[in-house]
Parts: structure tokens; C-alpha cells; sequence
């Protein structure tokens, strides 16, 4: 019984340090994303990606109309110059569709 407990007072403070050691590991040891650009490395990549390949959609559709505004005005003026032909309304009933009894 003596052995026992000269044994506990020697190993008491390792298995103390021990303990507490293992208590603090049980918790999650990296923070949660706040969601938020720059809150954990994957984010900011995320966040670039988006960001650029929003910016180059932006500048495509930017130069496609600036470019094309000469073909534009060219089409408008070849429709507005093509001969409009007058609407007339079908007669009703439509002849031909019924038959005579």
C-alpha cells in the first residue's frame, strides 16, 4: 500500500499535465468561416476567382457593344428602309372552310 502511494505521489503531477493536455484537445482547433473574403485562405481564393471572372464578363459585353454599334445602326437603317406592306385584316368567317349543305 506504501508503494502505491509513493508511486502516485511521484507520477501526480505527469498525469495532471497529462489530463488537462488531452481536455484542451477535445474542442475544434481551427475557427469556424465567418464567410466572409479573407476569413480563411480558401475564401480569399473563392472571393478572386468570382471577382475576376465577374470583371471579364463585364469588360466582354463592354467591348462587344461598343464595337458593334456601327453594324447596329447599319441594320436599323436597311430595316427601316425596306417597303412596308399594309396590314389587312382576314375576312371573317374564312371562305372556303365551310361547306355548302
Amino acid at each position: 500500500m506504501y508503494f502505491c502511494r509513493t508511486a502516485w505521489q511521484k507520477l501526480r503531477p505527469l498525469a495532471r499535465k497529462s489530463a488537462t493536455h488531452l481536455y484542451r484537445n477535445v474542442g475544434p482547433v481551427r475557427t469556424m468561416s465567418s464567410g466572409v473574403p479573407g476569413g480563411s485562405g480558401d475564401n480569399i481564393i473563392y472571393f478572386l476567382l468570382c471577382g475576376g471572372s465577374f470583371a471579364a464578363s463585364v469588360f466582354y459585353v463592354y467591348k462587344t457593344v461598343n464595337s458593334d454599334q456601327a453594324r447596329f445602326h447599319d441594320r436599323l437603317t436597311e430595316i427601316s428602309a425596306r417597303p412596308k406592306v399594309e396590314w389587312e385584316p382576314k375576312p371573317w368567317p374564312p371562305k372556303g372552310s365551310e361547306e355548302e349543305e
